[in-house]
């Protein structure tokens, strides 16, 4: 008697794994990054908006977007995690011809030329679609006022040298009015 309720619950559970009958992977969808590039100072942030396309005649899977980030001129890697916190969303299912947008806030943390690109994947395929790429220069522009700071900086050594000197002046005419 236990055979068929364990058959008909891992038939329930396999069902409940596969892919919808008709459905689509990632191979069916467009990614569309936008801006299409930016220029930015560091510290700044860009909002990252990828456009999942369906282009097929049915649903897509439940897809998987991840962002990456790259320096294509330098030998040292970038790790994507250290500009946003969620590299990956989820989109889907997508009916046939609609799309989904998915965001990113984004924030770089050092200087220079970075490509950032997203990937489409369905839990189960092999396959995968890629956006273009997106170029981002950042700027490593160095301020003599970062948040306002300096006349607070200048000011308060001032203040307080000149508060000595009024210390001192009234130190010595007490003296002189007192002999």
């Amino acid at each position: 008697m236990r055979i068929p309720i364990v058959l008909a619950a891992m038939l329930t559970l396999a069902l409940a794994a596969a892919p919808a009958a008709g459905a689509t992977g990632p191979e069916s969808v467009e990614l569309v990054l936008s801006p299409a590039q930016a220029t930015i100072r560091l510290g700044e942030t860009i909002d990252l908006k990828v456009t999942v396309t369906n282009t097929s005649d049915a649903p897509t899977d439940e897809l998987a977007i991840h962002i990456d980030v790259t320096d294509p001129g330098s030998r040292s890697s970038v790790d994507p995690e250290d500009w946003t916190s969620t590299l990956t969303r989820f989109a889907g299912p997508i009916e046939p011809g609609a799309n989904v947008t998915v965001r990113w806030e984004i924030q770089p943390i050092s200087g220079g030329n970075f490509t950032v690109y997203a990937v489409a994947l369905a839990a189960g395929s092999e396959n995968i679609t890629a956006s273009g790429a997106m170029l981002i220069t950042v700027d490593e522009q160095r301020s003599l006022n970062p948040e306002g700071v300096l006349p607070v900086a200048l000011a308060a050594p001032l203040l307080v040298g000149g508060l000595l000197l009024a210390q001192q002046w009234w130190a010595r005419r007490s003296a002189r009015t007192s002999a």
